[in-house]
């Protein structure tokens, strides 16, 4: 009896013991579960596209910014824009990068749509090529121009060029070509200038053609922006702070390692690394945290969104595309910004 009891109590002491050990692992586990939740989370999916002015993006990617801010992210790549454009629209993507004027308005046709944050601004990238004998923008006047796409950002352009020489809509004939088919259209007669950018800018330039305007010369049209369906905004705060704060590592990285930097971007893009430095060079300004700050404030200042955003809107009321009632400056979120910039205030 004493023999069965002694190995009754030894069972019991077991079993407490294997009990008590299974408690200590699963305590010591549990914080490893929830860390895997929030690593399994979707990545947050941003359509990009071939332009210098954001191509810092896939240096966040290739160095690890994103997943040293712990935020998963994929970039959606396409060649064209438009390509990248009809993805978010059809919420393949959850954000994206585009140009200011054409979020403002896919923001007023239903999407909810909210920039975060503002990469570059072109200088000389977008310009109006026009034939030899022409010398300025003013010899416009009576002749046949393109943009690419009624009503976009590319006719707003060219309408701001044109008017800043006293130009009338009038006065031209309008004729929509792609930007890279603006030089092809030019040597066949079918246009006299047309707006483009490289590699056709340098290719007209080569065979004689003449920039008559650059994008600088119509300041807070052509503005490049990161923006994301107002849902992710709502649901994924954190995230976007986050993705923000990673391109703007990226562009630090881009400004101390601007060798290795280009070599990245022209491998993700397929480019040759000649002509993504030149572009760098010549046709983009960069946005670091500080510009982004300024850029985010309410202002008159042309450097502002909220600037911008009123040229903007006043030309698509004007041609009924949207109405007064739908100018909303809720498009711009400034706090991942000035979060960013608090924490690095001493």
């Amino acid at each position: 009896m004493k023999a069965k009891s002694f190995l009754s109590g030894l069972l019991v002491i077991c079993v407490a013991v294997v009990a008590g050990c299974c408690a200590m692992v699963c305590e010591k586990k549990a914080p490893e579960t929830a860390s895997a939740g929030v690593e399994e989370k979707k990545p947050i999916k941003i359509g990009i596209s071939v332009w210098q002015g954001y191509a810092h993006a896939f240096i966040a990617q290739e160095k690890g910014f994103f997943v040293k801010n712990n935020v998963s992210v994929e970039l959606v790549f396409k060649k064209g824009v438009e390509e990248s454009i009809e993805l978010y629209k059809s919420g393949e993507v959850d954000g994206v990068f585009n140009v200011f004027a054409d979020m403002i308005l896919i923001n007023s046709k239903g999407i909810p749509t909210t920039v975060v944050y503002v990469p570059s601004y072109s200088e000389s990238g977008d310009v109006i090529i026009g034939r030899p004998e022409f010398n300025s923008i003013a010899d416009l006047k009576g002749k046949t121009v393109s943009f690419q796409g009624v009503n976009t950002f590319s006719n707003l352009f060219v309408l701001k060029a044109l008017e800043k020489a006293e130009i009338k809509e009038s006065d031209v004939q309008f004729q929509d070509v792609p930007g890279t088919d603006v030089l092809n259209a030019m040597e066949a007669g079918k246009i006299d200038g047309g707006h483009t950018w490289e590699p056709v800018t340098s290719q007209s330039l080569n065979k004689g053609y003449k920039i008559l305007c650059k994008a600088s010369d119509t300041p807070g049209i052509i503005t490049d922006v990161l923006a994301f369906n107002a849902k992710i905004i709502e649901e994924r705060p954190d995230d976007v702070q986050h993705i923000v704060k990673s391109l703007l590592e990226a562009k630090d990285f881009f400004n101390s390692n601007k060798d290795e930097a280009i070599d990245i971007m022209a491998k993700a893009e397929g480019l040759d690394r000649a002509e993504v430095q030149r572009g760098i060079d010549t046709e983009v300004h960069m946005l670091d945290l500080n510009e982004n700050s300024e850029a985010m404030k309410k202002s008159e200042n042309i450097v502002s969104l909220y600037a911008s955003l009123k040229i903007i809107t006043d030309f698509y009321v004007k041609r009924g595309l949207i109405s007064e009632t739908q100018v909303t400056e809720g498009i711009i979120e400034p706090k991942f910004i000035e979060g960013i910039k608090s924490s690095q205030t001493p």
